[in-house]
C-alpha cells in the first residue's frame, strides 16, 4: 500500500514538472515570437549584404 502511494506521488510530480516545462516553452514561444521574426529578418539582411560585398567589382 505504501509503495503504491509512493509510486502515485512520483507520477504526479513528473506530471507537474512536465506541465511547468511545457507551459514555460509555450510562453516563451508566444512572447518571443516578434523578437524571433526580427532576428531572422536581420540574419537575412546580413547574408544579402555579405553576398553583395562578395559580388562587388571593387576589391
Amino acid at each position: 500500500m505504501k509503495s503504491r502511494l509512493l509510486a502515485l506521488r512520483r507520477r504526479g510530480q513528473a506530471t507537474v514538472e512536465y506541465a511547468i516545462i511545457t507551459a514555460a516553452l509555450l510562453g516563451f514561444g508566444t512572447f518571443g515570437w516578434p523578437f524571433l521574426v526580427q532576428m531572422l529578418n536581420a540574419l537575412g539582411k546580413y547574408f544579402l549584404s555579405i553576398y553583395y560585398i562578395i559580388q562587388s567589382p571593387v576589391p
